[in-house]
């Protein structure tokens, strides 16, 4: 039960402890509360600032849907003339981003939008971008890919004229002036609205390049919707009109790009039916030349005997699957002498060919096909990426022709079988005309011909159909399409940002003061440190008075020092004729004062009390009572005068008398352990109640801990914002080691604005604090609503 009982206290006190610093923080945050409001005001008007005169970014998007091309040939499947469709592809909407976010495509928007050249109005703070409502043009002839971005400061003195200011020009040209700066040259045509001569321009020029780059790391590409084919476009651009453009342009670009392909896929086929047309049409005539002679030779009529029609109807399915052969073989050797010729052209694709292998083959060499076209645009044959492709399309024909060659290997297999099979069948007929077998071998082959012929007829119209309506493989569902609020910067957020920063400033402020401050500020400071009791807190002496404690004295000070006596008679236990030591760490933390004040404060509750003035090295108590320093103790020990003639009277009350230090000696610790000493003090406790001894500080000499063998209690003092923390180390080891008797401290100088403690307040702690008419010097004082009772 007395565990438990224990606990409770002790988590009742953690629990106290606590909020007590929960307090302790809230009280530091609110003395400072006009750093924290003027830092939040501050940080708030800079960000208004900022956001006032910052370049607000839009976000800019548009959205393209890729269209499914895939085609089938339509009629009879088994029509060969009619599976082959050149336009018969997969489009695949991940090829397609990829296309839309190439360095090529967004370059030729670039340079047909002319980007790289920008206009600027120049104000006080910031300048404005126009778009499309500059009253001049920049039209460049030519500018090198080396040049860094060039600043152009723009005036137009007249309607005529116009001076350029730059770091490489100075000077005044006319309208349409050809203007030539570093590496680059360029023209300045005005729009229909004429410039005015009171405002400024700047134009910024960079390299298609540089803008193009740029461009590339704004631009984004997205496909959000898996199962839709559709291209997020999204753009952040200062000008959403001009965001708004660039973003049509792209769609624009990448659908003409598009076309182009598809056209150029139908002239390289038509070109390559042509060539066919001319050369079947050849093969056509002298077949058909060969069967004219033969009919004349041997005096045939059109019509077929009885006899020879009953001989071809056993062979005829023979012969009409030897004629599909015939002509897919044809087929495969026109696409190989296409394949052989020098120069790169793209294949068509023979839907009736099934093999996997030739027909992804296809679809790689026409890529790369297409790819040395487009490049060829911008670049020269000999440039090494030509050469590469040369080398890829040389590597992928290559296969092509193995391909092709293998599929015709397999076709003239299977013909020679139907041949065979054909000629079994025309061996039966031993009564059949060797004249018309002649004549049917003549129009097998006029029949392949005229079939070939007029498939290349059809697919020629059907290419040149196709090209004629040639559509893009993409719709623009969303044209460009800005936010109506900008990107960034983002002003509710700057805002709480700045709210935020506000609050942290001063409490960063604040903790780091704390943490890099190494003087005791309140008492926890000293609880943290000691375990030694704190026996009260005088507060900061405004009067500039050497007494405060004074008889009819009402003011603060006098009420803490009267309560510092009340805590003194409590520490002594009512003992009678005790005797009070006062001491410090070093010199300034108020000795002198709370000794000449606790003895006033004793004397006028009817106690006879003597002061001793034992800092024998610098004394300070008889220079501020204005009492001539001699005849005093150290006079008395050397034998220069008596104990009676050593006590003087103070002005300060009848009962408070002093023992001044006397002659400095040159030895003032081996003065203090003589005999002479111990006498004094006995003789001094039979005359007076108390006895208080001011000694040298503890840290700077010993003489302190000599005197403390005499007295019954040893007080401590701290100076607030003055004695340094690790100075208490001090007062633990002269209570650890038992130096200084009845150990307490006593916290000097409290500024009440600068005090953060909470329960050691003993001039406030009897309600002293809480209304001014208990006080005589009028001053109002500020409730601290954290304070709590004393605690003794």
């Amino acid at each position: 039960m007395e565990n438990l009982q224990q606990n409770t206290q002790q988590t009742s006190f953690a629990e106290e402890s606590n909020g007590l610093e929960l307090k302790k923080i809230i009280y530091k945050f609110l003395q400072n509360w006009k750093w924290f409001a003027l830092s939040v005001f501050i940080c708030l008007l800079l960000s208004f600032v900022y956001l006032r005169y910052a370049t607000p970014v839009y976000n800019i998007t548009s959205e393209i849907l890729i269209k499914d091309d895939a085609g089938s040939g339509g009629g009879d499947q088994q029509d060969l003339l009619s599976q082959l469709d050149i336009f018969n592809t997969q489009n695949n909407v991940n090829d397609e981003k990829a296309i839309l976010q190439t360095y090529y495509l967004l370059r030729k928007v670039v340079d047909e939008m002319q980007l790289n050249v920008s206009y600027f109005t120049v104000g006080n703070i910031k300048s404005n971008e126009l778009y499309k409502k500059c009253p001049f043009r920049i039209k460049l002839l030519y500018i090198k890919d080396s040049v860094p971005t060039q600043y152009l400061d723009l005036n137009f003195p007249n309607s005529s004229s116009f001076s350029i200011q730059s770091d490489s020009i100075n000077q005044t040209f006319r309208l349409y002036d050809t203007v030539k700066i570093s590496s680059m040259a360029f023209v300045l045509e005005p729009t229909a609205t004429i410039p005015n001569k009171d405002e400024k321009y700047q134009v910024v020029i960079n390299t298609a390049n540089t803008t193009t780059e740029q461009y590339l790391k704004n631009i984004s590409f997205d496909i959000s919707d898996k199962l839709a084919d559709v291209i997020d476009i999204t753009l952040q651009e200062p000008v959403p009109a001009k965001g708004e453009d660039i973003l049509n342009k792209v769609y624009e670009v990448y659908t003409k790009m598009n076309e182009d392909d598809k056209n150029k896929t139908a002239d390289s086929t038509i070109s390559f039916i042509d060539e066919r047309l001319a050369v079947v049409s050849r093969e056509l005539s002298g077949v058909e030349n060969d069967i004219e002679n033969f009919k004349v030779k041997n005096q045939l009529s059109t019509d077929m005997t009885a006899q020879a029609t009953l001989v071809l109807t056993g062979a005829s399915d023979v012969q009409k699957q030897i004629v599909q052969q015939d002509v897919q073989i044809d087929v495969l050797q026109s696409i190989e002498d296409h394949l052989k010729s020098n120069e790169p052209h793209l294949v068509p694709n023979a839907a009736s060919i099934a093999d996997p292998t030739y027909i992804s083959t296809v679809q790689v060499y026409n890529t790369l096909v297409l790819e040395r076209d487009r490049q060829l645009q911008t670049t020269k044959p000999d440039n090494p990426l030509i050469k590469n492709l040369n080398s890829q399309i040389d590597a992928v024909k290559k296969n092509l022709i193995i391909s092709l060659e293998n599929i015709k290997r397999e076709l003239q297999i299977a013909k020679n079988q139907l041949v065979n099979k054909n000629d079994q069948l025309l061996d039966q007929i031993k009564t059949g005309p060797e004249k018309e077998r002649v004549f049917l071998d003549i129009s097998r082959q006029q029949d392949v011909k005229q079939q070939l012929y007029l498939y290349l007829l059809q697919k020629r119209e059907e290419t040149a159909i196709s090209k004629s309506g040639t559509q893009a493989n993409s719709r623009l569902i969303e044209p460009g399409k800005s936010d109506p609020l900008p990107f960034k910067p983002q002003k509710s957020i700057f805002y709480l940002a700045a709210l935020f920063l506000g609050i942290l400033i001063p409490s960063g402020t604040i903790y780091l003061k704390d943490i890099l401050n190494n003087t005791i500020t309140d008492n926890s400071d000293i609880t943290k440190l000691t375990s030694v009791p704190i026996l009260g807190e005088i507060g900061h002496n405004e009067s500039g008075k050497t007494i405060v404690a004074e008889q009819n004295s009402r003011t603060a000070l006098a009420e803490q020092f009267r309560a510092l006596r009340t805590n003194l008679q409590f520490l002594l236990k009512g003992k009678e004729h005790s005797v009070v030591m006062i001491t410090s760490s070093t010199s300034g933390e108020g000795k002198s004062f709370l000794t000449l004040n606790l003895g006033s404060a004793l004397a006028i509750s009817d106690k006879k009390v003597v002061v001793l003035e034992l800092d024998l090295r610098k004394p300070k108590i008889s220079k501020a009572l204005g009492i001539p320093n001699e005849n005093g103790f150290t006079d008395y020990l050397i034998s220069k005068c008596k104990k009676e003639e050593i006590i003087r009277q103070t002005t300060i009350h009848p009962n408070l008398f002093l023992i001044s230090s006397g002659t400095i000696p040159p030895n003032p610790a081996e003065l203090l352990l003589g005999k002479e000493v111990d006498e004094l003090f006995e003789w001094l406790k039979a005359k007076f109640d108390y006895i208080i001894v001011d000694t040298p500080p503890i840290g700077v000499v010993i003489d302190a801990v000599l005197i403390g063998r005499l007295t019954d209690a040893s007080v401590y003092i701290v100076r607030q914002n003055y004695t340094l923390k690790q100075q208490l180390q001090l007062v633990n080891d002269s209570k650890q080691n038992e130096k200084l008797p009845n150990l307490s401290i006593v916290i000097n100088d409290v500024h009440l604005n600068k005090r953060y403690g909470y329960g050691y307040s003993y001039g406030y702690g009897y309600g002293y604090g809480n209304n001014s008419d208990y006080y005589s010097d009028g001053k109002k004082r500020k409730r601290n609503v954290f304070r709590k009772k004393n605690k003794i």
